[in-house]
């Protein structure tokens, strides 16, 4: 997602309506392994449990500025491909785990 001027990757976790505490169940797994994610990131995430909200969601930010930063544009788009990139990479297996 891209802000004013910021920029953030993110899972957004919504398995659809009635599922807020499967949503909540699915995050609580994530963040059982947080430690180990944000170790593998090199960076903390934002564990979002939107506590009164169905879905929820982890987001890396970004500090590569954002849509009032025209001249970045070719930057902040190369950093998001790249996060999101590295964001699945990290999350996959924990989403693949039984």
């Amino acid at each position: 997602m891209i802000r004013k001027h910021d920029a953030d990757v993110h899972l957004y976790i919504d398995r659809g309506k009635d599922s807020e505490a499967e949503n909540k169940a699915i995050v609580d797994q994530f963040v059982a392994s947080k430690n180990e994610i944000e170790k593998a990131a090199g960076a903390p995430l934002e564990w979002q449990r939107l506590e009164g909200k169905r879905a929820c969601r982890i987001k890396l930010p970004l500090d590569v500025g954002g849509l009032m930063d025209e001249q970045k544009w070719p930057q902040i788009q190369d950093a998001m491909v790249d996060a999101i990139v590295r964001l699945e990479k990290l999350l996959r297996p924990f989403i693949e785990k039984p």
